[in-house]
């Protein structure tokens, strides 16, 4: 296994970009934040994740690179729907003992503008916070502030 991906990598970086070994490079940052605990998912350290968590307020951030481009060379949806989740997400867990677990059951996003700075953060706060149920307002802002787009989310507590 080992050296079917060694040489693999040796071949995508002998065809790599300037900017695929950008690319690269943060990638292999992101995966190093996983391996020493920094991070707990792939996905969070792939979009090298910062973030913040209080019982009332989360706030995830991401760089802006063009792994996280759609084809039009702007931040794609999807990712901001995935950096919105994840705040709103982190938030209603914090707010639960050990014994239970929040899980979306419904996002809505209102996309509004195109990111243009360097960075994504998507904030989080509570419209409701149930026994049973949760609902989270979540927006998404550059560096600048320029809110770029609004959500709510639905969560479910469930025992784990």
């Amino acid at each position: 296994m080992n050296h079917s991906l060694t040489t693999k990598f040796e071949q995508i970086l002998k065809e790599s970009t300037p900017q695929d070994l950008q690319i690269l490079s943060q990638w292999l940052d992101g995966m190093q934040r996983k391996q020493t605990g920094e991070t707990k998912t792939y996905l969070a350290s792939s979009l090298l994740m910062d973030r913040t968590v209080t019982e009332e307020f989360c706030k995830v951030s991401i760089p802006i690179t063009p792994f996280i481009h759609n084809r039009l060379g702007i931040p794609h949806g999807g990712i901001l729907a995935v950096i919105l989740d994840t705040a709103m997400g982190l938030l209603a867990n914090k707010s639960l003992s050990a014994e239970f677990s929040a899980i979306t059951t419904n996002l809505s996003i209102n996309y509004i503008a195109v990111a243009t700075d360097k960075h994504l953060h998507a904030t989080a706060t509570f419209i409701h916070k149930g026994r049973q149920t949760m609902v989270v307002e979540g927006v998404v802002r550059d560096d600048s502030g320029k809110k770029l787009a609004v959500a709510t989310g639905s969560f479910f507590v469930i025992p784990v």
